[in-house]
């Protein structure tokens, strides 16, 4: 069996170009399989095949693939992005599976911040049911996303797969905590915030916790569109650059906790917590059915900006109860094993 991955964005920095690059490597050993993108940079552990593409005038880390004059030689392909390779590759005669990776907030993120007009969010949604609705399988990360798309109007068939973390990773990495700890200029315990400085990510409410503990000490590691309007408090250590995967390990197990508290409703499958739960880091996250579902009993779920100052303050105090959490943490994770999602990905290729 031949298989396409089709995704528009691989080399950017993002949680999908992250899981690809995590799980072909493994597919690759059992399948012939190759994927499709725009522009191609490095050297790969898999076969990757670039199609014509320009830089977006606008975002030059995007690219505008031109899908039409490069044939794709599959049996099946299974698509990863909603533009426009993502768009043709929808439309071709053959099995074709997509993953859930994208949200209509994310499409209007960039243009219109927090404040998205209703009429784009349900335009942006009737498009994505349409283009998932184009497919045989639709493959979602979590049984709370599963019900979203049911609930908007998805009538195809759905499988839940998780992205799948490498268990492997799950050791303890002291010289990485040093190392972190010295690169960057930090001393004693802190709370961490990493991923983009967006609305959806609610930075925002981190700076606000900061302020209110004005005796805590908070990192936030990112970019975004509100990278520069984010108040800086004393205590609030920004780290404003794309870390290495190596710098991120460091500060997970770094960090006495991470901040996540994503808007309600956009996170997809949370990798930054599962990253985090990995170094046995817990999580301080907002009351998501999709967070809930993937932290379960790792973390702690907040529903206010106050409650969330309580359990940050809570868990800098109590040593044992963070001990115990990152236990959880960890265990929970290892539900989401990247080899059963590629065991998972194999069995739905055979049934089509």
């Amino acid at each position: 069996m031949q298989v396409a991955w089709i995704s528009d964005s691989f080399e950017q920095i993002n949680g999908v170009s992250t899981y690809i690059k995590n799980i072909l490597p493994l597919l690759n050993k059992q399948l012939d399989i190759k994927l499709f993108t725009g522009r191609v940079t490095n050297d790969y552990e898999f076969p990757v095949f670039s199609m014509p593409h320009i830089s977006f005038p606008f975002l030059p880390e995007y690219d505008i693939i031109s899908p039409f004059f490069k044939k794709i030689d599959a049996n099946l392909i299974h698509v990863h992005s909603a533009y426009l390779l993502g768009l043709r590759s929808s439309r071709l005669d053959m099995k074709k599976i997509v993953t859930t990776h994208f949200h209509p907030y994310n499409f209007l993120e960039s243009f219109f911040g927090q404040n998205q007009p209703k009429i784009f969010r349900d335009l942006m949604w009737r498009y994505i049911i349409w283009f998932l609705n184009q497919f045989d399988i639709v493959i979602t990360q979590t049984r709370a996303k599963e019900k979203t798309f049911k609930t908007q109007g998805l009538k195809t068939r759905i499988e839940v797969v998780p992205n799948g973390m490498d268990m492997s990773k799950s050791i303890e990495h002291t010289e990485l905590k040093v190392d972190f700890r010295k690169k960057f200029g930090i001393r004693g315990d802190f709370a961490l915030f990493l991923g983009r400085l967006d609305a959806s990510k609610r930075p925002d409410w981190v700076i606000e916790v900061a302020k209110r503990l004005p005796h805590r000490q908070f990192v936030i590691i990112g970019r975004g569109t509100l990278e520069k309007k984010l108040p800086h408090p004393k205590n609030v250590h920004f780290i404003r650059e794309y870390i290495s995967a190596e710098d991120k390990i460091g500060a997970y197990h770094s960090a006495s906790m991470i901040l996540m508290p994503s808007a309600v409703g956009v996170e997809m499958e949370g990798l930054v917590a599962q990253e985090a739960m990995l170094c046995k880091t817990p999580v301080l996250h907002s009351d998501d059915d999709v967070l809930n579902e993937v932290v379960g009993k790792g973390g702690i779920a907040c529903r206010s900006i106050e409650e969330l100052k309580e359990k940050t303050e809570l868990l800098f105090e109590d040593n044992e109860l963070r001990e115990e959490l990152g236990e959880r943490a960890l265990e929970a994770v290892g539900k989401r094993d990247i080899n059963k999602s590629v065991e998972k990905l194999i069995k739905i290729y055979d049934s089509l």
